[in-house]
C-alpha cells in the first residue's frame, strides 16, 4: 500500500508536534484519533540521552548548528567553542559585514539621511533582510543571539511613525554595539536611544507634565521587575528625573533639554536626589537600577527563559544572578555561568523554536548557500513573529505555550515543505550536493540516516525511523536516488524532519 505526503501529516500531523507539547502540558485539542492510535504518533524529541551536550549547546547559543560548525565545535571542545563566541571581536566576520554593507546601504545612514531618502518599505526590508541573513551566515552566533535577545529585552513597535527611521539606528548603536557589553552600558545606551525615548513617550516629558511611560517600563521590564520593589512613587519620581531626555528634532539623535528637565529635588527608591541637578541625575538613576539586586534576578530570569527553559529552575536562576551582582553585570561572566550550569545542561528539548529561531534554524541546517533576508522575512510575517512588530513594550512571548496552537503549527509545517521543495528561488536548497555527498548507490536507509543527521544532528527514535524509511519507499521495495520518484519524496522526507518535534523543539 502507498504511502504518501498526504498520508503521513494526516496521521503524524497535528500528533507530530502534539505528542511533545502534550507530554509538557502545553497544548490540547489534537484529535481523539491521535491520543488513542500512539502508534501514528512521533515516538521522540530532543532528550538529554539522545543529544550531545556540544549540540545542546549549539541548538541554545546559536541560531542552529551547521554540519560542519558542529564538527568544529566537537573538535575545539565545548568550553572552547563558548569561550570564541563570548568574545567575538576575535572571530572575523569581515565578508558577510561586507556584503551586508555593500547591499543595504540604509544600514548605515544617519536620521537625516534616512529621512531625506524617503523609502520606508526599502529601509524596512534591507533592516529586516541583514537581521536575518546575520542570523544565519554570521560566524559571531551568540552575538546574533544576544542581538535578538536584547531587541525583545528593549522591545520598541517598528511600525510606530518614526521609529521605522529610528529602529535602523538603534540596531546599529545600541543593540549590536552593547550585545555582550556589562549592562549597565546597554541600559544607558538604551536609555539614549531616540527609539526608545520617542516609543515610550518620554522625548515629550516635561517638568511641567512629566510622562510617566518610559520610567514605568524602566523598572517593571528592563531592570527591577514587576515584583522588583519599586511604588507608584518611584515611577513619578523616575519620570521627573528623566525629564529633558530626549530627541533633536534636526539631528535626530540623544539630546537633553535643560529648558523640560524638572530641577527640583526628588527621591528615588530611598535616595534622596539634591536640587539644581541636570543629566548627571539620570545617569545616577540608571547606576542604580542597574546596580539594583531585584534587577539582578530579573535579568538574570529573563536569560535563563531565554536559554534554558520557560520555567527555569532556580538553581541556574540564583547562579546568575549572583554573579551578574559579583560582576557589576558583566554580560559574558553572566551567559558563560548560564550556559555552562548543570540545569542548562538537563534542559534538552524543553525550548520550543521561535519563528525567528525556526528560519534561521532552517537555513542554517538545510546549508542554503545564499538565502536572501527579504525572502526569510515574508516567511517570518506568515509565522506571526515579523522582526522588531510586537505591539507592546513586553516583547515577543518566550514561552512554547504562546507559539503552540493549531493555526501556528499548520503555518510552519508548510513554511518547511515550502522551503524544501524550493518553493522561494529566495532560499534555494542544493539538493544535487546532497544526493552527489550520497551517491548513486546509496540505500534508502543510508538516504534516510544522512537526512536525519543533516536535519537533526541526532538519532531518533527506531519507529520514527523506520516510518521515514517507508515513507521514503513509497510503493517500491528497490530504492534508487536518480529515480525521479525518489528524487521528489527527498525533499518531502526533510520537509517532514523539519516539521517534527525533534527539530520544532530544541
Amino acid at each position: 500500500m502507498s504511502f504518501t505526503r498526504r498520508d503521513f501529516f494526516k496521521t503524524g500531523g497535528v500528533a507530530a508536534l502534539a505528542v511533545g507539547a502534550t507530554a509538557s502540558g502545553l497544548v490540547s485539542g489534537a484529535s481523539a484519533s491521535a491520543r488513542t492510535r500512539p502508534d501514528i504518533r512521533w515516538r521522540g524529541r530532543p532528550t538529554p540521552e539522545n543529544v550531545d551536550p556540544i549540540l545542546h549547546l549549539l541548538r541554545r547559543a546559536s541560531f542552529g548548528p551547521t554540519r560542519a560548525e558542529l564538527a568544529r565545535a566537537q573538535r575545539m571542545g565545548a568550553e572552547a567553542w563558548l569561550e570564541e563566541q563570548l568574545n567575538p571581536d576575535g572571530i572575523d566576520d569581515s565578508d558577510l559585514e561586507s556584503s551586508i554593507a555593500r547591499r543595504y546601504e540604509t544600514l548605515a545612514m544617519t536620521p537625516p539621511e534616512l529621512q531625506a531618502l524617503d523609502d520606508f518599505l526599502r529601509i524596512r526590508l534591507e533592516l529586516f533582510a541583514a537581521t536575518l541573513e546575520r542570523a544565519v551566515y554570521s560566524k559571531r552566533q551568540l552575538l546574533q543571539m544576544m542581538v535578538d535577545y536584547w531587541s525583545n529585552h528593549f522591545s520598541v513597535y517598528y511600525f510606530d511613525g518614526p521609529l521605522r527611521l529610528l529602529k535602523t539606528v538603534e540596531d546599529r548603536e545600541v543593540m549590536r554595539q552593547y550585545a555582550l557589553s556589562p549592562f549597565r552600558d546597554i541600559l544607558g545606551a538604551d536609555a539614549h536611544s531616540p527609539a526608545m525615548l520617542l516609543y515610550l513617550d518620554n522625548a515629550s516629558s516635561a517638568a511641567e507634565a512629566p510622562n510617566e511611560n518610559y520610567a514605568r517600563e524602566i523598572m517593571e521590564l528592563h531592570t527591577l521587575g514587576v515584583d522588583g520593589g519599586y511604588t507608584e512613587t518611584d515611577v513619578q519620581e523616575l519620570a521627573r528625573i528623566l525629564t529633558g531626555w530626549g530627541v533633536s528634532r534636526r539631528t535626530g539623535a540623544f539630546a537633553f533639554s535643560s529648558r523640560r528637565h524638572d530641577w527640583d529635588a526628588k527621591t528615588l527608591l530611598g535616595l534622596d536626589f539634591a536640587a539644581g541637578r541636570g543629566q548627571e541625575e539620570g545617569e545616577r538613576a540608571l547606576d542604580i537600577l542597574a546596580s539594583h539586586e531585584s534587577t539582578s534576578r530579573h535579568v538574570a530570569h529573563r536569560l535563563c527563559v531565554r536559554f534554558v527553559a520557560d520555567d527555569p529552575p532556580s538553581g541556574v536562576v540564583d547562579a546568575a544572578a549572583s554573579v551578574f551582582r559579583a560582576s557589576a553585570g558583566d554580560m559574558r561572566a553572566v551567559l558563560r555561568t548560564i550556559l555552562t550550569h548543570e540545569d542548562f545542561h538537563a534542559s534538552v528539548g524543553q525550548k520550543f523554536r521561535r519563528p525567528f529561531e525556526l528560519i534561521g534554524a532552517a537555513a542554517r541546517t538545510l546549508e542554503i548557500p545564499d538565502a536572501r533576508g527579504a525572502s526569510m522575512s515574508r516567511a517570518l510575517f506568515q509565522l506571526g513573529q515579523p522582526l522588531f512588530a510586537w505591539p507592546t513594550p513586553d516583547g515577543y512571548p518566550d514561552d512554547a505555550a504562546s507559539w503552540l496552537n493549531a493555526n501556528a503549527l499548520l503555518a510552519r509545517w508548510n513554511i518547511g515543505l515550502a522551503l524544501a521543495e524550493g518553493c522561494d528561488r529566495g532560499a534555494l536548497v542544493s539538493w544535487d550536493r546532497f544526493e552527489a555527498e550520497l551517491g548513486q548507490n546509496a540505500s534508502a536507509e543510508e538516504t534516510v540516516d544522512f537526512f536525519i543527521d543533516l536535519v537533526l544532528h541526532q538519532t531518533i527514535h527506531l519507529d520514527d525511523r523506520a516510518r521515514l524509511l517507508v515513507y521514503l519507499l513509497g510503493d517500491d521495495h528497490a530504492f534508487d536516488i536518480t529515480d525521479p520518484e525518489h528524487r521528489r519524496r527527498i525533499p518531502e522526507l526533510t520537509a517532514l524532519l523539519l516539521d517534527s518535534p525533534y527539530f520544532q523543539w530544541r
